[in-house]
């Protein structure tokens, strides 16, 4: 006679089957009867003389949605709209809104690095690795001339990048008039 915890009385049954392999047969048929996953769905105006813009096959979909997203050009107009507001909340002294407005930019830069990565060696070496760590550092301290002077090297950085990727024509400064709806400590509401 076994000695198999999973085979009770041999004599009396023909064969033994162990819970483990029940339970793996239950799988096995759950998964076989499942229907077949639906096709994705055809889009509205989809076919001839539709206006969808999504068609051809999930791959050709795909590289639609990519290329709507834009490369570095989009990366950097969320840059320049958080530059903006890291100059206010630096003249505002809202130093967290600052670094907020630090890692949003390091964020967008990155993003920026992957749908173009061809960029990324200038601005790895003339952003990511130096200047931008270096104005959290400021901003971190607290102390107002140091960011300030800070924030001028950034603003440099930035420019110095754009001529490295020969887009010279981009030059940015501090902006003269604020734009942001994030106010001062103490504003009006």
């Amino acid at each position: 006679m076994r000695s198999n915890r999973w085979i009770r009385n041999t004599r009396r049954t023909p064969f033994a089957v162990s819970p483990l392999a029940c339970l793996t047969a239950l799988l096995a048929f759950g998964i076989a009867c499942q229907p077949e996953p639906p096709s994705p769905p055809e889009l509205e105006g989809e076919g001839e003389g539709g206006s969808a813009w999504l068609s051809g096959t999930v791959d050709e979909r795909f590289q639609a949605v990519g290329s709507q997203m834009g490369g570095f050009s989009q990366a950097m107009l969320e840059v320049g709209h958080r530059y903006e507001d890291l100059y206010w909340a630096i003249q505002d002294g809202n130093w967290a809104y600052a670094e907020y407005q630090l890692e949003k930019i390091g964020d967008a830069v990155e993003r920026g690095i992957i749908r173009r990565p061809g960029r990324a060696e200038s601005a790895e070496s003339l952003f990511l690795d130096a200047p931008l760590p270096e104005m959290m550092d400021a901003v971190h301290s607290g102390d107002e001339d140091r960011i300030r002077a800070q924030f001028e090297a950034f603003t440099l950085s930035c420019n110095q990048c754009h001529v490295v990727e020969e887009m010279e024509f981009v030059v940015i400064g501090p902006p003269e008039a604020r734009r942001t709806s994030v106010q001062p400590e103490g504003a009006e509401r």
